[in-house]
């Protein structure tokens, strides 16, 4: 199938717009952090107030160290993927911190347990090839949460673990170590860890957030540098100008990591949204949204970066490297398991839906439309019982569609068998978890 969002010209006009805006306005970064005091001995000026001009020819030049494949690692080294552009990989949804029972259908608060589940059921599901981080465990201190939630996420699935909470520099340290533990005793293959970070609409650096991207920057993790603009609210009312801020914050935001960690693993990721018009919440029902996720697609491939964005069917027309979709209600704050199993399946027909079919002599069948001629049909031919079987059946269907994921995601959940932690590895982790304020 193809399509195209932006036409060359306009996709060069969102980036040189983005590029003198980063250039004329700025981000806004704390003045007093360390992240200021290292950009200020690379001779960047900030301003009083925060405002952190950055030239574009050292935007450009800062993007261009970073690499071009981004490895994402896991326990399991055939679920390792290759971030080039080649084909796309699909996350699960996060991060809410309610869950929908799987046995008595209430929502209640989200626990360590979920986190548990959701990556064993993650795990056993062909269409995600990432965990990413589904719900915030409220059983857990929030000393230390980040670390019980990788570890639980980690020995629950060998798949990678994107974690999208981290919002202080300690928990993005303990982390670091865990990453290393899990490489130096073997049991990871390639980074098992990746940081999920947001830039604060419109042009704002969080600074903790800021510190902790660097301290996975500074070891070699992937980050993924991401802006979640609101057509109306934290962006311009238009579909237009919503993907115009993202792309200056993602690049800014690249930029600075590449900067202060020149090579260090990053993706481009823009998750558009529109404002509803009577409420000022989110929505995600906006039409102007699919074409927004697909038009971030292009944007990102300009940068030459791995591309992540929200999944859409004409954002998978597009090929972006990651997508993210699966498991979560209302908004991506309430985690379903039920609907992580539908979800399964859905994403397998958008993969067919935007993907575009072989046009060749078996395909177009035209000796068989000529044998079979006028008024006949295809039912008992051969080409037609060897072309069927790629078909989709699918499991869940009607009125008991959804009880019928839930039984299957209950099934799942109590008997897919996850490879444990080997024990080095294990005591290693439980060690930093322990103590994961430690430096």
């Amino acid at each position: 199938m193809r399509f195209e969002p932006l036409d060359e010209t306009e996709r060069r006009q969102v980036h040189e717009a983005a590029l003198a805006i980063l250039e004329e306005a700025g981000l806004q970064i704390d003045p007093a952090s360390p992240v200021a005091a290292r950009l200020r001995d690379l001779d960047f000026r900030i301003a009083a107030d925060g405002r952190l001009l950055l030239p574009r020819a050292r935007v450009e030049a800062a993007i261009a160290r970073a690499p071009r494949v981004v490895r994402l690692g896991g326990r399991d080294a055939s679920r390792v993927l290759s971030l080039d552009g080649a084909r796309t990989f699909v996350t699960t949804d996060g991060c809410g911190n309610r869950t929908v029972d799987l046995e008595t259908g209430a929502v209640r608060t989200s626990t360590l347990a979920d986190i548990a589940a959701s990556a064993r059921l993650t795990d056993a599901l062909d269409a995600y090839h990432v965990y990413w981080n589904m719900v915030s465990a409220q059983d857990v201190p929030i000393a230390g949460r980040v670390a019980r939630e990788f570890l639980e996420a980690s020995r629950n699935t060998t798949k990678h673990v994107q974690m999208i909470d981290v919002g202080k520099p300690e928990e993005a340290r303990a982390l670091v170590r865990m990453a290393a533990a899990l490489g130096e005793t073997e049991a990871a293959f390639g980074p098992p860890v990746s940081m999920l970070i947001s830039v604060v609409s419109p042009l704002r650096l969080d600074p903790l957030g800021l510190e902790s991207a660097l301290a996975f920057a500074d070891a070699g993790l992937p980050v993924v540098c991401t802006s979640m603009p609101i057509a109306s609210v934290t962006a311009p009312a238009t579909a237009a100008g919503s993907l115009l801020i993202a792309h200056a914050e993602v690049m800014g935001f690249a930029a600075v990591l590449q900067l202060l960690a020149p090579g260090c693993p990053v993706l481009y990721c823009s998750f558009p949204a529109f404002a509803d018009a009577r409420s000022g919440m989110v929505s995600y029902r906006d039409p102007r949204r699919s074409w927004a996720c697909a038009a971030a697609v292009q944007m990102g491939r300009m940068t030459t970066l791995p591309v992540f964005v929200s999944t859409e069917i004409a954002s998978l027309m597009m090929r972006p490297d990651l997508v993210c979709s699966g498991g979560m209600l209302e908004t991506s704050t309430l985690l379903s398991f039920e609907q992580l199993v539908l979800d399964d399946e859905t994403h397998r027909d958008w993969r067919i839906a935007a993907a575009a079919p072989s046009i060749d002599a078996d395909s177009l069948a035209v000796d068989l439309i000529r044998q079979v001629g006028p008024g006949g049909h295809f039912l008992a031919q051969k080409h037609t019982g060897r072309r069927i079987r790629e078909f989709m059946v699918h499991r869940y269907a009607g009125e008991s569609a959804r009880e019928d994921a839930r039984r299957e995601a209950r099934r799942l959940i109590e008997t897919h068998l996850v490879p444990p932690i080997p024990d080095r590895a294990a005591a290693l982790l439980d060690r930093i978890v322990e103590d994961p304020a430690r430096a």
